[in-house]
């Protein structure tokens, strides 16, 4: 169920209409849950918004409940609108009346999904029925008191004979069919009735001259020869047991299918929106629960609709996100905006993929929050696309080792750490000795798969938080941050001295390579990035000086 918010709707929902209206979702034709009532209907009930979302069952006591569910179930049985009459007392003790028109709502299937609830105060016409009956019992007794109920009704109110001859009729009789009721004097009341209605409103007239109460809902052509939609109730006037005429009674209930109307075709634009949408639509309720999915669901993340329902929106949300969303959440509720997240979400096959949240909360006009919708749209690819530039951006392209830039972020890392732990590191940089006469003798594609090859060699002799970087050329440089004494980095040096010896072939052809190394000891708290690179620097010249292929120390 998905209410629309707008401001038109909103406004008739809950200002324009003063009757009280009420929205129940029916649940496997046994339960119905309120999803709306409007402003009239929590000021004559007492009623909040906290009913929104239980039951008939957990807002009312046992024997109320049940004579509500009754009525409920008679318009899922019958597929047709139910009118039935209650009443109640107030707390200084005055009884009121009320007609309570259920009408059903259907979906594509013809299964009834909710039932709106429109009603109508009728104390006044109740008084009226009871005093019009004390008139003709006490022979005129409270005459006044009748015509002031008789005349000012807003309903439209006719006197009629056994006949089904027009009597009298009183000033709403002009507000309801356009015609002034002396003009109907004498015609018969069933000239008014559309006629497809002709023979259910005579049955129900016959049956009010045997002295029944009687209602229907019909149509009336009024004056101008517009339909009009009415409850149409016959009251027989009895006196010393005898019917001696009819009362027929029509309330004006256009107003009424008009929000009918309004409420089918939002409910219907969102469904046409949400169901061919390639982005997940959801709308959760004020504790977090969900209570819509859009079929999208079962395309981006594989699970079918019904999976979700009822759950915490956060329960498919990878853990590292879901403090982050939740503070989104209560901050979008607070500030009456929209929020916007990227988060991992659980596919059900595809493990975690990347998503885009937004969500908007939904104010009634009292400012309080009711619902939240959410858009989620699929971004594992653009998240992938974005990891690959990133990855671009910091690796050399030619042996995907780590690039001058990402060394340099690493190094200022590791320095700050060491600085404030007080553990030294060592940095190499190295080169491949006499890497010139390759290129030029044997080709740059040789050239470029023996680089390719010397950042292997090298990288399986790192540990994990240890890195080599290509800065360029044939010029390559190791981190080691938990590498701080001379002996410890004489031995990887040694190590990797030893990978090289391993036999070269690249394309057939034998080589003979080797790598001279220049080491740098950080132990200095005053130590700067540009220091430490001289320092590998000065140490690299004097290994190529002593001869090449082999490491100094600094």
């Amino acid at each position: 169920m998905f209410e629309i918010k707008g401001d038109l709707l909103n406004s008739v929902l809950m200002e324009g209409i003063k009757e009280s209206v009420f929205i129940v979702k029916v649940i496997n034709d046994l339960d119905f849950v309120y999803v709306y009532l409007n402003r009239a209907a929590m000021e004559k009930t007492g009623l909040t918004k906290s009913v929104i979302g239980q039951s008939i069952d957990d807002v009312y006591a046992a024997e109320r409940a049940d004579f509500l569910i009754e009525q409920y179930k008679k318009v899922v049985i019958s597929l047709e609108s139910v009118t039935y009459e209650d009443s109640n007392t107030s707390l200084l003790g005055e009884m009121y009346y009320s007609e309570i028109t259920l009408s059903p709502l259907f979906d594509e299937s013809n299964k009834c999904t909710h039932i709106v609830a429109v009603v109508h105060d009728v104390t006044e016409k109740k008084w009226g029925e009871f005093e019009l009956k004390s008139y003709w019992d006490s022979l005129l007794e409270s005459k006044q008191r009748y015509r002031s109920l008789y005349e000012f009704n807003v309903d439209a109110i006719f006197s009629i004979n056994r006949n089904g001859q027009i009597i009298k009729g009183n000033a709403a009789v002009k507000d309801v069919t356009g015609y002034d009721a002396n003009s109907l004097i004498d015609s018969t009341f069933i000239s008014l009735v559309a006629v497809e209605h002709i023979n259910a409103i005579m049955d129900s007239f016959n049956r009010a001259v045997e002295g029944k109460n009687q209602h229907l809902n019909i149509a009336i052509t009024n004056k101008s020869g517009n339909r009009v939609e009415v409850i149409a109730k016959f009251t027989p006037t009895i006196v010393n047991g005898d019917v001696v005429g009819i009362y027929w009674i029509l309330k004006d209930i256009t107003e009424q299918l008009t929000i009918l109307k309004m409420y089918q075709e939002s409910e219907q634009r969102f469904r046409i929106i949400a169901e061919n949408s390639q982005d997940l639509i959801t709308m959760l309720d004020e504790k977090g629960k969900i209570i819509y999915v859009s079929p999208s669901y079962k395309t981006v993340l594989g699970f079918n609709k019904e999976e979700y329902l009822g759950k915490y929106f956060f329960h498919n949300i990878h853990l590292e996100h879901k403090d982050k969303m939740w503070e989104s959440v209560l901050q979008s509720i607070k500030n009456e905006k929209s929020w916007k997240l990227q988060v991992l979400n659980k596919h059900k096959t595809k493990g975690w993929i990347w998503c885009e949240l937004s969500g908007t909360p939904v104010f009634d006009n009292q400012s309080q929050f009711i619902h939240m919708v959410c858009v989620t749209r699929d971004i594992h690819l653009q998240k992938e696309y974005e990891l690959k530039l990133k990855h671009i951006a910091f690796h050399d392209s030619l042996t995907n080792l780590p690039n001058r830039r990402l060394f340099k972020e690493k190094l200022t890392h590791i320095l700050i750490d060491s600085k404030k732990n007080k553990i030294g590191f060592a940095v190499f940089i190295m080169d491949i000795d006499h890497f010139k006469s390759i290129n030029d003798e044997l080709g740059h594609d040789i050239g470029d798969e023996v680089l390719i090859e010397f950042g292997k060699r090298v990288s399986k002799c790192l540990q994990d938080d240890e890195i080599v970087a290509r800065l360029g050329g044939d010029e390559f440089t190791v981190l080691l941050p938990n590498r701080q004494s001379e002996y410890e980095a004489a031995s990887f040096a040694k190590q990797i001295q030893k990978s090289m010896d391993e036999p070269w072939i690249i394309t057939n052809i034998k080589l003979k390579i080797t790598t001279s190394i220049g080491i740098a000891i950080v132990a200095d708290e005053n130590a700067t990035e540009s220091g430490i690179l001289k320092t590998a620097d000065i140490a690299l010249y004097e290994a190529k000086r002593a001869g090449r292929n082999t490491y100094r120390i600094r």
